[in-house]
């Protein structure tokens, strides 16, 4: 019975490497699947508030407070233990954005709002001049 107990784990123990290997490999591909998925959303984000952003607000200035935020979420999940982005501000971003963005137009304070709230989720402070 001895050699059958062994056995059965060596079974049991191959068994569980081949389903920890394929698990760490899952989980990886879901890891770079997300990363595009934000980029692609960042980027779609970026490009409507450019262009349809009033003559008073800073084009650059939009483009530079949404590649912070795809920066730091690149950088997940390193950025998330250190502190350096907040998730919970970076979802209020987004109800935000649906709830003042369901006209298809972007008012000059409804963006200004968004990248201050874009900002703090990553922990920007904006020099005042």
């Amino acid at each position: 019975m001895t050699a059958q107990n062994r056995n059965w784990k060596k079974h049991l123990t191959k068994a569980l490497t081949i389903l920890l290997i394929f698990m760490v490999g899952l989980s990886i591909i879901q890891w770079f699947i997300i990363q595009a998925l934000f980029g692609f959303g960042t980027e779609m984000l970026k490009d409507g508030m450019v262009r349809q952003a009033p003559d008073d607000v800073n084009r650059e200035y939009i483009i530079g407070t949404i590649e912070r935020v795809k920066m730091r979420v690149n950088q997940i999940p390193f950025s998330f233990i250190t502190g350096k982005l907040n998730l919970r501000k970076i979802k209020a971003a987004g109800e935000y954005v649906i709830a003042v963005n369901e006209d298809g137009t972007w008012q000059a304070d409804e963006i200004n709002n968004l990248l201050q709230i874009l900002n703090a989720s990553v922990g920007f402070k904006q020099e005042t001049e």
